[in-house]
């Protein structure tokens, strides 16, 4: 699919407030997040980017691809984030990816497809639009990807949720 392409995208706490005060409601929790900012800085600006596409509103699901592992994972998310960034089933983002080089076998939620390199057992997607500053570079960085390469996202998100109806990641693992 896509070679390496660093995220280059830069962490924001203005978008990274609302965020905290959505998916946590007690001290503890939002200052043990608070100590995970810094990787989830990194990934951002130096994980592989890659596409990802809401595949649903209610709940709000984003599929993650990695060309890596062919393969995507589903991200739920609060749908309080719908309204916040316009989000509709089948609109385009990108994420900053990181990768689990540990040996043994792939994560049990991934459909590994054709082009698997056997390099990786699990990918960490970060969406770059909800926490990384500059929505219009972001939003260019679609443009990376074909048109060829978005359907398979397509294709993939559709056939995991046939699949995997009821397996979902928490969007925001970053942080927990």
């Amino acid at each position: 699919m896509s070679s390496y392409n660093p995220g280059n995208a830069k962490f924001t706490y203005k978008k990274y407030y609302p965020i905290r005060k959505l998916i946590f409601t007690k001290f503890k929790e939002r200052f043990k997040s608070d100590m995970l900012i810094n990787s989830a800085a990194q990934v951002l600006l130096h994980g592989d980017t890659q596409p990802a596409i809401v595949c649903s509103t209610e709940p709000l699901l984003i599929a993650a691809y990695s060309d890596a592992m062919d393969a995507v994972v589903m991200l739920k998310f609060p749908s309080e984030l719908i309204p916040m960034y316009d989000l509709k089933i089948g609109t385009r983002l990108v994420s900053s990816t990181a990768y689990n080089k540990a040996k043994g076998e792939p994560a049990a939620d991934i459909i590994l497809g054709e082009g698997y390199t056997g390099e990786f057992i699990d990918f960490y997607p970060i969406v770059q639009l909800f926490i990384a500053g500059d929505d219009e570079k972001i939003k260019q960085r679609n443009e990376l990807f074909s048109e060829e390469e978005w359907a398979k996202v397509e294709r993939l998100a559709v056939e995991y949720l046939s699949e995997h109806p009821d397996k979902m990641r928490d969007g925001f693992f970053y942080f927990r």
